[in-house]
């Protein structure tokens, strides 16, 4: 079999189909500054844009030491595999995080000109939380922080700043706001845990579904999407989101079906769990993108 060309690798690398998930939050944190008023659709582009880059440079950034450290090894399912086939040097993926994250600051400078200190204050955290995930010597995501580190850095921060470059004031009601998504995204990592509970033992790492056992890791992925939908709904009940926002409630029957997914696993690597975070990343797509409609109609409308 022919070896992939050097486009083919880099893109199997960098993951684009996992894009969503720096996408929509910041997409999130303009669209409730635009309810707000006229935005400066520039800014809003770059800011995704920028996510995009943050987000390729955690990604292979993590490649790179989940394959040092023998998180990834022939047998296991995370990450891209590039490093795993042995299709790429390790050092060239680490070169590319670099290259990536250093992109994604130099778009972020333009916006702290635009925006002001608290761009710089997100993208400083960005940054670390970003490369430091995986790499020495904090390595946060092999001490059971992964989820709580994916909820604050792709769900909150994102989200605010996508707001924030908007030059708008620090608004609380937009940490509400982010919480949905925040919740979805780290669900696709609890969901990547529970499958890897077997491999991830085995390299010495901790993970919450680890320490939780899988039984309680299932109720926390369970209470983790039920929560999306609930500050949602508790949203409009408030009158702080539009009912279009409820247009959300279409993905329901996809999050319940994940939901019995995660419970009827039996064994120790259990086949059915083999696209459970693709399967969670589909919800949060799809989630996303219809808060984002509704977001828009209840504006334009």
């Amino acid at each position: 079999m022919a070896q992939p060309g050097t486009f083919a690798l880099w893109v199997r690398a960098v993951r684009p189909f996992a894009y969503s998930a720096s996408l929509i939050p910041v997409a999130l944190g303009g669209l409730w500054a635009f309810r707000e008023g006229p935005i400066d659709w520039i800014n809003f582009a770059l800011a995704i844009i920028a996510g995009m880059l943050f987000h390729t440079g955690t990604n292979l950034i993590n490649d790179y030491y989940d394959f040092k450290s023998g998180v990834d090894r022939e047998g296991t399912l995370g990450s891209s595999g590039v490093l795993v086939a042995k299709l790429m040097p390790p050092r060239q993926i680490l070169q590319g995080g670099i290259v990536a994250f250093i992109l994604g600051c130099l778009l972020g400078f333009y916006l702290v000109s635009q925006a002001g200190w608290p761009i710089l204050l997100l993208g400083i955290i960005g940054f670390l939380g970003g490369f430091f995930y995986t790499a020495s010597p904090f390595s946060y995501k092999y001490q059971a922080l992964g989820e709580i580190g994916v909820f604050i850095m792709m769900g909150v921060l994102m989200v605010l700043g996508g707001y924030l470059v908007q030059n708008r004031p620090f608004n609380w009601e937009v940490i509400l706001f982010s919480l949905p998504i925040a919740f979805l995204v780290a669900a696709i990592l609890h969901a990547n845990d529970i499958r890897d509970i077997t491999d991830d033992r085995a390299a010495r790492i901790r993970t919450m579904a680890i320490l939780m056992g899988r039984g309680s890791a299932g109720i926390l992925y369970d209470v983790m999407i039920i929560a999306a939908y609930a500050v949602v709904a508790l949203m409009v009940a408030l009158q702080m989101l539009s009912p279009w926002a409820l247009l959300v409630l279409l993905t329901l029957p996809l999050g319940v079906k994940n939901i019995k997914t995660i419970h009827q696993a039996q064994g120790e690597k259990p086949a059915s769990l083999a696209m459970m975070d693709v399967a969670t990343a589909q919800l949060h797509l799809s989630f996303g993108v219809l808060l984002c409609v509704g977001m828009l109609l209840a504006r334009l409308m």
